[in-house]
């Protein structure tokens, strides 16, 4: 294999899959750099199977965070992907687009081009929606689905959601972002479809296209200014991919400003101390991290024929296998969030605040992947746009070492309010008229302990992530954004970042759809550099 070529691109996650399949059809040569292996686990095609991968050794990275003494909230698992596809091999399939305001607050801190009228056409180019009105895409790799079986519980939270005075939404990635809607997967019949899947796989016919999987990616080489290749260990062996034209970052909010940083690109002081010496002093790299802190509820169900908890243990499994395969339908065409409400929690809001998922499995103890013997149903309440700011620092300056991840959930009180008003608010919602006779009561957190400090103690004690990592190598107009609008890093030519790192701040929604927008149009900015590189 030479290792020389016109791109190099770390990272075959979701942002990975797009930049590789969009700039090698160009002609031009790629090599794609994975820490993990190709995408062969059945459970990454079964949609209900990311229960059995969240923290699989292999697939995934076993981050966990630091404790937060602060607030206290303790270490808590953080799954990444470290597969072909990236989180989108391991994720629970949720296709949602942001609220349009999202993106038009990112064009006003100074991310020119970055609007709503901006990205649009980049989410229509992603994405095949068959069933798509005006504004979603019908022809691009990214496969999306409505569900494939719709429990008959979910219409009954949907009429719950009109009795309290929230709409029901037809598309969830319509027109409107307020009220009731079932999700949309990125799901083909019986199938996960990745952005491996979608977007990688389908190019690698191409012979400029190369993937370096299996291989660490321990440093971009800098010289006098310019990303030159970046330097992998593979089989015990160390060698450089060097690049022509330039180098993509596409590691993820975590990898990516870890990345950066063992390269010298980060704040100097910090690199200083583990015995690397700064290129860039961006004292920006690793800060602003926002992620989706969740709260699960547990609610007991009346009737079994309400929840699936029964279907997903062996005997009944065994029917649930011959249905999916056969029919492609079925509690394995699932996902952790069959449906979601947003909703604005206080009056004078503009967006909603808060998200809640959910579907008809309840599991023991919390614990994703064991169902409870007895009917239940799980909600997650999330804050959609978090005031609370951590970071991603070194541990040391070892590639193979874990970085240190600090979300600092709930440390500002505005989150502490909006998070107590979203369990208040689920509450509401399952004590609606057209739910009555079909939820019994609240299991988690339960109706001893109704005020204020209780419900927050019991999101500090049971919450956790939502798998939303961003904005830790944000773009900005401004200086101290580590990232230009063209996501360039600032003083170093020929690197780019292209991941949920370079989000200014959280959209409303799961990420993973923005995500791709965001790679579609990284793709477009590199292609049209690499034009004007060459005239």
């Amino acid at each position: 294999m030479t290792d020389s070529f016109d791109h190099v691109i770390v990272g075959a996650g979701s942002a990975g899959c797009v930049l590789a399949n969009r700039l090698s059809a160009t002609g031009a040569s790629v090599a794609v750099i994975e820490a993990g292996g190709r995408d062969r686990h059945p459970y990454i095609h079964i949609p209900a199977g990311y229960a059995r991968i969240l923290d699989h050794p292999q697939l995934t990275w076993g981050f966990r965070t630091e404790a937060d003494p602060t607030t206290g909230i303790g270490s808590i698992a953080y799954p990444r992907g470290r597969v072909w596809g990236g989180c989108s091999s391991i994720n629970g399939l949720g296709h949602v687009r942001g609220d349009p305001s999202d993106y038009d607050l990112w064009a006003q801190k100074g991310c020119t081009g970055w609007g709503w009228d901006d990205l649009l056409p980049y989410f229509m180019r992603h994405e095949s929606f068959a069933d798509g009105g005006e504004g979603r895409g019908r022809d691009g790799p990214q496969v999306v689905s409505h569900l494939a079986e719709r429990p008959e519980l979910l219409d009954h939270f949907a009429a719950a959601a009109e009795a309290i005075g929230l709409p029901v939404n037809a598309d969830m990635n319509g027109p409107r972002r307020e009220g009731f809607a079932t999700f949309q997967q990125t799901r083909r019949g019986q199938r996960r479809i990745s952005a491996a899947r979608a977007f990688l796989v389908p190019a690698l016919s191409r012979p400029n296209l190369t993937v370096v999987d299996d291989a660490m990616a321990e440093r971009v080489v800098i010289r006098d200014g310019r990303a030159e290749g970046v330097t992998i260990r593979r089989g015990g062996e160390t060698r450089t991919i060097r690049a022509r034209f330039g180098v993509v970052l596409a590691a993820g909010a975590i990898g990516s400003p870890h990345l950066l940083m063992l390269s010298g690109i980060g704040p100097g002081a910090h690199l200083a101390e583990h015995g690397i010496a700064p290129v860039r002093d961006a004292p920006d790299v690793g800060r602003n991290l926002q992620d989706h802190f969740i709260v699960r509820m547990i609610y007991r169900l009346t009737d079994h024929r309400w929840s699936a908890n029964r279907r997903i243990v062996w005997p009944r499994l065994a029917l649930e296998v011959v249905r999916w395969m056969v029919s492609g339908k079925g509690v394995l065409t699932w996902s952790p969030g069959m449906m979601s409400l947003f909703a604005r929690t206080e009056p004078g809001l503009e967006v909603p605040d808060v998200q809640i998922n959910g579907g008809p499995v309840s599991w023991a103890d919390g614990r994703i992947g064991v169902p409870e013997r007895e009917p239940g149903f799980t909600l997650g309440v999330w804050q959609c746009r978090p005031h609370s700011r951590g970071t991603v620092t070194l541990k040391s300056p070892r590639a193979e070492d874990a970085p240190a991840i600090a979300p600092r959930y709930l440390t500002e009180r505005a989150d502490q309010a909006c998070v107590v008003r979203g369990l208040r608010l689920a509450r509401r919602w399952m004590a609606a008229e057209p739910l009555r006779g079909i939820v019994a009561h609240e299991v988690r957190p339960g109706p001893d302990g109704d005020d204020d400090d209780t419900l927050l103690d019991y999101a500090r004690r049971t919450g956790g992530t939502v798998y939303h990592p961003s904005c830790t190598v944000r773009m900005g107009g401004d200086p101290a954004a580590p990232l230009d609008p063209r996501l360039r890093v600032r003083g170093i030519e020929g690197l780019r970042v292209a991941d949920a790192a370079v989000f200014p701040d959280m959209p409303i929604c799961n990420i993973n759809a923005t995500v791709l927008s965001v790679a579609e149009k990284a793709a477009d900015l590199i292609i049209e550099d690499a034009r004007h590189a060459r005239r």
